[in-house]
Formats: C-alpha cells, structure tokens, sequence
C-alpha cells in the first residue's frame, strides 16, 4: 500500500500507523491491568468476599473477632464492627441494587439484613441501577452494613481498585516504553523515507564540485523516484554539455594557436621594430586569453590529480620567482591534499594581482587554523569595494570598463583562482588589507589535523 502513497502520505501513514500502535498498546495494557490476575469462583468478587467474611465473623467468638478483622482488613476494604446499622440520613439514600446482590451472596447462610447507603455525590447514578456496579467503583463513600446473627453489624467500605503491576512496576511505565518504542520505530521509518533525499543531496553536491555525474538509485515515495531519475539525466546533461564545450574550446584554441604561430613568423617581416614588438605582444596577450579561457572551461569538469603537497615550499618557490613579495611562513610544515600544477596557477595568478595593482611589495603570510591551512594577501593597492568583491569572481568581469590590457587581465584571474580553491574544497574571500589595500584569504584543509601555529617571519 505505501507503494502507491506520495512522499507526504507516507509520513501521514507512518505517523497514523504509530500512534494505532501506541493506542492497541495502552488498551490491550489497561485490558490487562483490569482483568483479575487470578481466576476467582464468581464474576462478582467482591460480594463473595463480604458473604465469607461475614461467614468467619459468624463462626468466631467475640474475643478472637478483632484478629479476624485485622487480617481481612486491605487497602481496598475496610471492615469494622458495630452495635446498631448506619443511619440514613436525609441527604443520603440506600443503594438498593447492591443490596440485592448482597443479598443473593450472604442469604446463603440464612437471613441477613444488608443496607448499602452513599453519599450524595453518586446518588442516582447507574450504580443504583445495575447490580454489581456499585461495589466496582473506585469512589470511597459506599457503605455496606450486613447484619449479623450473633448481633451488630459488619460495615464494608471499598476504597477503589488494586492498580496491577508487571514485575513491581506500574502499568503506565510500560505504556511509556512501548510508546517510547513506537516512536523509535516511527522515528526509523521516516529516515528510510528521508534517506534517499540525503542521497541526492550529497549527489547533486559532488556534483556541482567536480563536474562528474554521480549517479543515485532510484527508490522510496513515487515523486523521490522521478525526482532522482531526473537529475541523474540533469547530471549526463549537463557533463555532456561540459565535456562538448571543453572539446570544442580545446579545437578552436588549437586553431586559433596555430594561425598566431603563423602571425608571430609574419610579424618579422615587419620592418619598424616598435611595430613588430607591439603585434607580438598583442599575439602573446591573445595566447595568454586563450589559455585561461581553456582553463576556465576545464576547471568545472577536470578531475584534481591529488598528491601531498608541501605548500610552504609551493610558497617559497613562488616567491623565488616573484622577488619583491614578503613571505611569512611557520616553522612547522604545512602538507595538504591537492593538485600542486593547479594550487601553484592559484597562488600565480593572486600573486600577480597584488604586483599589478600595488606599488609596494605584497605581504603572503601562511598558518594553520583549527586543521585548515589559512594564506593572507595583502597589497596597498586601491582595493575592492565591498559591493564587487563577489563579482570579481565571475568570469570575464573587470572594475576597469573600457577593458583595458595596460590597466588589468583578461578578467579570468580570480575566477580561476576561486575554481580551483573550490575543486580542494577551499575558499577565497576578500576583505581589507592592513596595508590599506587588498586582502585576499584563502583557506585549505590540511593533510591531517594540526594545531595553530603563528605564522614566523622568513625572508624572501
């Protein structure tokens, strides 16, 4: 049946279901609980207690009579003695109904003059009607007197119900363990239900990180079936529009490379060299577009060749190759999980931005954080304003309108960066730079946990 029930019925039917279970518990419980634990010689056991009571009274001398009463005495009977019957009041009226069942119990030892009387809180009701009722009720003000032939009277007085136990422990413990029960087991069922979304959460996540399809079974409520089916066909769509764009990217810049190749040998037929060494800087510029280009269109679907990687000496490295950078890095290693081709292109291309835009030597300093590998960049440059420090990462925006090659990149730069500090499950944000600049903070997860450690001054 749940087969054919949506995501929400079947939480509908999970819960409807459970708390049937908890309702079946309680009132097979209280079934229980009521039913006599031992089996008893009338369906009435109270009045046949009263009729042998009355019975061993009767055959007990006077002397002996209060031991007799001291042992039938419960918390749910009272018995006592008395020279002269209850009297009947004016605001208090005689059950006559249980009387009549008295009655038909005590006259099997001959004549006994029985008086039942309550108080007025339950005068007319159905325990004045339906013999037996009455002795059964939980309520304290019943009196029952039966007269006795050796003189006076026995006065009952039943004080409710025995509460039955399992095992020394009140029934309504066990109601609360079984619900209890029934809720871990709904609690289980709506995970199953709920599992499958999680499934296609982590999914769709990988996804969007790596580019490459990752495929979910499809199962649980109809609509999570089609759902799923869905973006597992999303996920073939969208790699294979991935990989066609990176394949006809790859075709064209090979092309196009080929025919600069060509312009590059013509430009030395060129006879003004201020004219020859613009046309090849103009030829290398639109090599260097070319490859970033191709670079953007593979980052979302390239798969990360991991290795360890030694980032302090990844740092050091580049800042042999850029000589006017400050470098601060810890005593301590700093060992990562990464693609060391791609991390050296990410540190590359923020390093240039701070030489472009600086007038002085940029400031990279390294630490770890609470397990992650934190880098800070900072410059003394004009800065970012706060309201484009998000879309400077978008691919082929630049602050500088007229799009200038003197004044800024191929506007490829840090939406690359960003790529790749995605693919290693990092971050790149931005903020202000102590130098009055730019601050660039991009943060790695380590190898393996390490403390933090304060960044130590080493000379570039």
């Amino acid at each position: 049946m749940l087969s054919r029930l949506g995501f929400v019925g079947r939480l509908s039917a999970i819960i409807l279901l459970a708390l049937l279970a908890l309702w079946a518990v309680g009132a097979a419980l209280s079934y229980v609980t009521h039913a006599p634990l031992v089996a008893t010689p009338s369906a009435f056991p109270l009045p046949n207690q009263m009729a042998a009571i009355v019975e061993l009274l009767e055959t007990t001398d006077g002397a002996r009579r209060k031991i007799v009463l001291d042992a039938v005495k419960s918390d749910t009977l009272g018995v006592e003695i008395v020279d002269r019957p209850p009297a009947v009041s004016a605001d208090q009226r005689r059950l006559k109904g249980i009387e009549w069942l008295i009655e038909r119990y005590v006259n099997e030892l001959g004549n006994h003059e029985v008086i039942a009387v309550s108080d007025p809180a339950i005068a007319g009701t159905v325990a004045d009607a339906r013999p037996g009722s009455g002795w059964m009720s939980s309520r304290r003000n019943i009196r029952i007197a039966v007269a006795l032939k050796s003189g006076g009277y026995a006065i009952f007085e039943p004080r409710g119900e025995i509460t039955r136990r399992f095992f020394g422990v009140p029934a309504g413990y066990w109601v609360a363990v079984l619900g209890s029960l029934v809720g871990i087991a709904a609690l289980f069922a709506v995970w199953r239900e709920a599992r499958p979304l999680k499934e296609l959460s982590r999914a769709v996540t990988r996804f969007s990180g790596h580019g490459t399809p990752v495929l979910v079974t499809p199962r649980g409520a109809p609509e999570l079936k089609r759902l799923i089916e869905a973006t597992n066909r999303m996920q073939e769509r969208i790699a294979t529009l991935l990989q066609g764009r990176t394949v006809l990217l790859g075709a064209v810049s090979h092309d196009l490379k080929t025919y600069i190749t060509r312009l590059k040998l013509r430009t030395e037929m060129i006879s003004d060299p201020d004219q020859e060494a613009r046309a090849n800087r103009d030829l290398d510029d639109m090599t260097v577009l070319i490859d970033d280009a191709l670079a953007m269109a593979r980052g979302g679907s390239e798969k990360v060749r991991t290795s360890v990687v030694d980032l302090g000496a990844l740092l050091a490295m580049l800042s042999n190759d850029h000589p006017n950078v400050e470098l601060a890095l810890p005593d301590t290693p700093l060992r990562l999980m990464g693609d060391e081709v791609a991390l050296r292109r990410l540190f590359t291309n923020l390093v240039d931005n701070a030489l472009r835009y600086g007038a002085k030597a940029p400031k990279l300093t390294a630490g770890a954080i609470g397990g992650r590998v934190r880098i800070l960049i900072d410059d003394d440059g004009p800065g970012i304003p706060i309201a484009e420090r998000d879309l400077v990462f978008e691919p082929f925006y630049r602050r500088d309108p007229s799009r200038s090659r003197e004044t800024g990149g191929s506007g490829l730069g840090l939406a690359i960066a960003k790529q790749i500090a995605d693919l290693h499950s990092g971050s790149i944000t931005l903020g202000d730079s102590p130098q009055g600049g730019l601050r660039v903070i991009v943060e790695l997860p380590m190898r393996a946990e390490r403390a933090s450690t304060p960044p130590q001054r080493r000379s570039a």
